[in-house]
């Protein structure tokens, strides 16, 4: 697997790791479903900042790859507001994007609201995990009210029979996707403490994977 498996994972991350292997039953019992019960939106919202960094991935998917989060409740940081069920995507430096020097300008934007953003750098080599580095340092809100993923160039076929990543074939783009469903400490307290969105039933977790190809399919479509 390249890039140490897409995303840089350290000892130093603001959460603890949590093992990914809870039984069914306890990981239903342990399943937190957001501001009300059930919350399951129809559709992810994805901003227009988003959209954006999905174009300068799709520019540079030799360099850069795609940190991916969803807001589970309602987030008001210090950079912005943004709806539960928006979808955030922010790229991180892969190991040849690093190796061409701080002065590349790569395009990335936060977004400080639905249309709004600022410019920013990617998420650095050698960080905390990239979806954390994003929620935590640059939207500056807590970690704890996003699920979390990474999205990048397809995996290898070995890669994707372990079932911790997927390849889409096609999006609306005409490209191909690979996206890996593991975060280091978003997921765990969503998914009965697993690491990775579920495939299946528990935790509504195969929805939640629907729903994210779903919003890299807009993400790829859309420009603003």
């Amino acid at each position: 697997m390249t890039d140490v498996s897409r995303r840089t994972f350290i000892g130093g991350s603001v959460g603890a790791l949590t093992l990914a292997g809870a039984p069914a039953a306890l990981a239903a019992a342990q399943c937190v479903t957001g501001p009300l019960p059930g919350f399951l939106p129809s559709r992810l919202t994805v901003d227009c900042a988003s959209q954006r960094n999905f174009q300068v991935f799709r520019k540079n998917d030799a360099y850069l790859g795609l940190a991916g989060a969803v807001s589970k409740t309602f987030v008001r940081s210090k950079v912005g507001s943004y709806q539960a069920g928006n979808l955030f995507l922010f790229p991180w430096l892969k190991k040849k994007g690093a190796a061409l020097g701080a002065g590349k300008t790569w395009d990335a934007v936060v977004p400080t609201g639905p249309f709004a953003y600022k410019a920013s750098a990617p998420v650095p080599a050698g960080s905390i995990p990239a979806d954390e580095y994003f929620c935590s340092v640059l939207l500056q809100a807590p970690t704890s009210m996003f699920i979390g993923f990474a999205a990048d160039v397809p995996f290898s076929a070995l890669e994707a029979r372990l079932g911790l990543f997927t390849n889409v074939d096609q999006l609306a783009d005409g490209k191909a996707m690979g996206i890996d469903w593991a975060s280091s400490n978003l997921n765990n307290a969503w998914f009965g403490g697993s690491r990775s969105i579920p495939d299946g039933d528990t935790c509504n977790g195969a929805a939640w994977r629907r729903l994210i190809v779903d919003g890299l399919n807009q993400a790829s479509m859309a420009t603003c």
